[in-house]
C-alpha cells in the first residue's frame, strides 16, 4: 500500500541534505508520494526565540503547530521520516496528530552530537522519541546500545544503503595507479603536537591509539566538562581509564558498551555520569581514542605517494596533507567511478564504520580499502571489499589493488551486484514501512 511521506531534511549539513534527497527519490521508486521539507531554519528561529524572547516561546510553538498542521493535513501525510530528530521541533505536533500513522528516525548522527547541534523546544524528548508510532534504525551496534541505555525502547537495526542511480553511473576509470580518499580528518579540531610527531613518524595505528588514549587521560583535570565530573566524583578518573583501555583492545567495540562493563568495578562513578545525563560526553571521550584511525590510514597511503585526498583544505592541512576541494554531491558518483580504488575509513565520533561511502563505492562498483569490523563484515565479504586486520594489511591490500587495477575492478563489480540486491535505499525503507 502506497503512504503519502513527509521527509524531514536538515539542508545546513550538505551530507543530510543529500541523503534526504537520495530517500525520497527511493520512496517514489516504491510507488509512495514523497515531499522534502527542510527544518533546520526553523530550529534557528526557536533557539533565537528561547533566547531573546522566552515569555513568547509557548505562543510561538502555537504558531508553528498550526502552520504545519494544516500542511500535514493538506497534502494528507500519513508517514514521517528523517534523519536523526529532525521531525522533533514542537512537542505535539507529529505524535498527536491522528492523521500521521508512522514516524522513522534513521539515525545518521550519533545522539549527543544532534542534540548538540539541532536546537529544539524544551521538550521532554525521552517521552516523545519512546510514542507508539516512533521507530528508531540505527546503522551502528554502538547507536543502538547508546539508545538503550538512555531507555530509548523501538530501536532497530538498519544499515545505511547507496541511491539506485549510482548502478546506473559509468564514468570512466582514468585513475588506476593511485587511491582516492573524499572525505575530512573525521574532528575539526588539529591534531596535537604529539600527534602530529607521531604521524610524521609513521606511527602505526596501535601506537596512535594508545597516544590518543595517554592524551585523553591527561586532559581530564584540565579539560571541561572532565574536569567538574573529577571534583565531583574522582572515581571518573578510574573508570574512564579502564573504558578506554578496553578501548585499545577492542577498537571496535561500542564505548558505551565498554563504560558500562567498566561501570560494574566502578559503579559509583558510572551512576554518577548516567544520572547526571552526561553519559554520552563520557562515551565520546572513549571514541577518541580512536581519533587518528583516520588521518592516520590517509597518511600511510599519502606517503606512499599512493593517496589523493579530496576534502575541506584547512583540515588537512595539520597532517601534512595537501586535499583537493571537496567534491560536490552531483559530482560524488563520477568522482568514485574515476578511480579503480578507494580507501574507506570510519569517523571516529560514531560508533558505525559502515558509513555511508562503503554502499556508494561499492554501487559505483569500486574497490574499498576497509579496516575489518563487524558492522563492515555484516554488509559485505572479502571478495567484495578489502576488509584488512591492521594497517599493515590495509597497506599490503593497497599495493597489490594499484598493481592489478583490473582485478579490483571485478572485485567492485561484485560489491555493485551485492549492492543492488541488499544495500539499496529503496530496500531499507521498504522493510521500515512494512
Amino acid at each position: 500500500m502506497s503512504a503519502t511521506v513527509l521527509v524531514l531534511c536538515n539542508d545546513f549539513s550538505l551530507a543530510a541534505a543529500k541523503t534526504s534527497r537520495h530517500l525520497c527519490q527511493a520512496l517514489t521508486r516504491l510507488g509512495h508520494t514523497a515531499v522534502g521539507r527542510d527544518t533546520r531554519l526553523l530550529r534557528w528561529a526557536i533557539a533565537a526565540t528561547e533566547k531573546e524572547f522566552p515569555t513568547r516561546l509557548a505562543a510561538y510553538e502555537d504558531l508553528i503547530y498550526g502552520k504545519w498542521f494544516k500542511f500535514l493535513f493538506d497534502y494528507g501525510f500519513d508517514t514521517v521520516i528523517s534523519l536523526d530528530l529532525h521531525w522533533l521541533f514542537t512537542s505535539r505536533l507529529m505524535v498527536d496528530a491522528e492523521l500521521i500513522t508512522g514516524i522513522h528516525s534513521f539515525w545518521f548522527d550519533d545522539l549527543r552530537s544532534h542534540l548538540k547541534t539541532s536546537p529544539m523546544f524544551p521538550l521532554a524528548p525521552l517521552e516523545l522519541i519512546n510514542g507508539p508510532k516512533v521507530s528508531h534504525h540505527c546503522y551502528g551496534q554502538g547507536q543502538m546500545e547508546e539508545l538503550r541505555l538512555l531507555g530509548v525502547r523501538r530501536v532497530l537495526p538498519s544499515a545505511l544503503a547507496a541511491p539506485a542511480e549510482y548502478l546506473d553511473a559509468h564514468a570512466p576509470c582514468t585513475v588506476r595507479d593511485r587511491i582516492a580518499f573524499i572525505g575530512n580528518p573525521g574532528l575539526s579540531t588539529p591534531p596535537t603536537a604529539r600527534a602530529q610527531q607521531a604521524l610524521a613518524k609513521g606511527e602505526k595505528l596501535a601506537a596512535l591509539r594508545a597516544l590518543a588514549r595517554q592524551e585523553l587521560i591527561e586532559e581530564l583535570s584540565t579539560g571541561e566538562p572532565a574536569a567538574s565530573w573529577l571534583r565531583e566524583c574522582p572515581q571518573v578518573r578510574e573508570l574512564l581509564a579502564a573504558a578506554t583501555e578496553l578501548r585499545l583492545a577492542q577498537p571496535h567495540t561500542a564505548a558505551i558498551a565498554l563504560l558500562v562493563e567498566s561501570g560494574k568495578t566502578y559503579p559509583q562513578a558510572f551512576e554518577y555520569l548516567n544520572r547526571g545525563g552526561v553519559i554520552l560526553d563520557a562515551a565520546l571521550l572513549v571514541k577518541l581514542v580512536n581519533r587518528y584511525d583516520r588521518p592516520g590510514l590517509a597518511l600511510r597511503l599519502h606517503r606512499r605517494g599512493w593517496l589523493d585526498v579530496y576534502g575541506t583544505p584547512e583540515q588537512w592541512a595539520p597532517y601534512g596533507i595537501a586535499a583537493q576541494p571537496t567534491v560536490t554531491f552531483p559530482r560524488l558518483a563520477a568522482a568514485y567511478q574515476k578511480y579503480a580504488v578507494h580507501l574507506n575509513a570510519a569517523n571516529c565520533a560514531r560508533d558505525a564504520s559502515a558509513n555511508e561511502k562503503l554502499f556508494e563505492i561499492a554501487a559505483c562498483g569500486r574497490l574499498s580499502l576497509n579496516l575489518d569490523s563487524p558492522d563492515v563484515r555484516a554488509c559485505y565479504s572479502g571478495n567484495e571489499i578489502v576488509l584488512a586486520e591492521n594497517d599493515d594489511a590495509l597497506e599490503a591490500a593497497a599495493e597489490r589493488a594499484l598493481k592489478d587495477p583490473d582485478t579490483a575492478l571485478v572485485t567492485g563489480g561484485k560489491a555493485r551486484q551485492r549492492t543492488a540486491k541488499e544495500h539499496l535505499w529503496e530496500h531499507r525503507l521498504k522493510k521500515a514501512l512494512l
